[in-house]
Order: structure tokens, then C-alpha cells, then sequence
């Protein structure tokens, strides 16, 4: 294995790490998490960092290895069926990793483009799960009513995870480049998308 191979497969492993143990801190502090599931979840900054840092192939399998330790430790257990577990755990997971993909837009770097982007997508996972699988209580699944209480429910917290995020991944990132990190995700003003 190359240096530069194992370098990375160290930085996945750091930035999974990372995630859980935010995901572990956050679940531990009572105003972050709703009282249904779902929180505000620090845990996708690490994420985002690792998909600007290596890539967004790097930074998905950092997004399911995150997951694959928190299923492990039995921090993702909320299970109806498969369908609604991947809609609330890992496809969000992945979405996180994805989101150097993303261009620029104009002069708006592809790190807010990103995330703004994949936390919309990430909110889309767990809107479609609270609408099929948790609607209100005397709603019917994919009713009218199921839609607008996930559409309310799965908002605020993901609307306060894409502010945390924000600020602290962009913030992170200049941090790392500054200290002569490459980060193989950010495109640059003069880099064509």
C-alpha cells in the first residue's frame, strides 16, 4: 500500500471517529435531541471536512463507516424496516459525504453550495421517513397530516444542524488549508467545476 493510501484510510478513520464521538456527545446533552427522535447533529461537520478534505468518495465512506460504528454501538437504533432505516441513517450518512461535489456558484464557494445542498438532500431522508414511517399519532402514513408534521418536525433540527454547520465547516476547512492541508474537494475561484 502507498503512503499516500494509507494516509487517507487513517484521515477516514480519523473523520468516522470524530463523527461518532460528536454523535455520542450530542446525544448526551437533552436540548439538542427532539423528544421523538432526531437531533441537532454535530456530527455531520467531521463529515462534510472529510469529503473536502479527500473527495466525496473518501468522504462517503467516511459518512458509512460513521454510521457502521454508531449501528454497532447501538447508537442508530430506531429500526421499522429497512427502507426507513436507510432513510433515517445511512443515506443521510452518505449525503454528508457527497458534498464536494457540488460547484461553485458564481463566487460562492462549493463549501457552502455543499452543504446547504446535501443538507437539504438530508432533510429530504427524514422527511420521507417521518411521512411513511412516524406519522402523528392518528395520521395515516403519506396523509396530508403526516406531511406537514414531519415537514415541521424534521425541519427545525435539521435548519439548526445546517447553521452549526456553516459556520463550523468552512471555519475548520481554513483552519486545515492554512496549516498546508490539501483538501482535494474545494474548488478554488479560478478552478473550472
Amino acid at each position: 500500500m502507498r503512503k499516500s493510501q494509507t494516509r487517507d484510510l487513517i484521515l477516514i478513520a480519523f473523520y468516522a471517529a470524530l463523527a461518532v464521538a460528536l454523535d455520542y456527545v450530542s446525544a448526551m446533552i437533552p436540548f439538542l435531541n427532539m423528544s421523538q427522535g432526531g437531533s441537532i447533529n454535530l456530527a455531520v461537520v467531521p463529515i462534510f471536512v472529510a469529503s473536502y478534505h479527500l473527495g466525496w468518495k473518501k468522504g462517503i465512506a467516511a459518512g458509512l463507516i460513521w454510521w457502521l460504528i454508531g449501528f454497532l454501538l447501538g447508537m442508530n437504533n430506531w429500526f421499522v424496516d429497512p427502507i426507513q432505516y436507510a432513510l433515517d441513517y445511512i443515506i443521510p450518512a452518505m449525503i454528508c459525504g457527497l458534498a464536494s461535489i457540488m460547484p461553485r456558484i458564481g463566487k460562492i464557494s462549493n463549501l457552502f453550495s455543499g452543504v446547504v445542498t446535501m443538507m437539504v438532500l438530508k432533510y429530504g431522508a427524514h422527511l420521507l421517513s417521518g411521512v411513511y414511517y412516524w406519522p402523528p399519532e392518528g395520521a395515516v402514513r403519506g396523509s396530508s397530516a403526516a406531511w406537514v408534521y414531519s415537514l415541521g418536525y424534521n425541519l427545525w433540527y435539521n435548519l439548526a444542524t445546517l447553521i452549526v454547520a456553516m459556520i463550523l465547516v468552512p471555519l475548520l476547512v481554513q483552519r486545515l488549508t492554512a496549516a498546508k492541508n490539501d483538501f482535494v474537494g474545494l474548488k478554488k475561484a479560478n478552478e473550472k467545476n
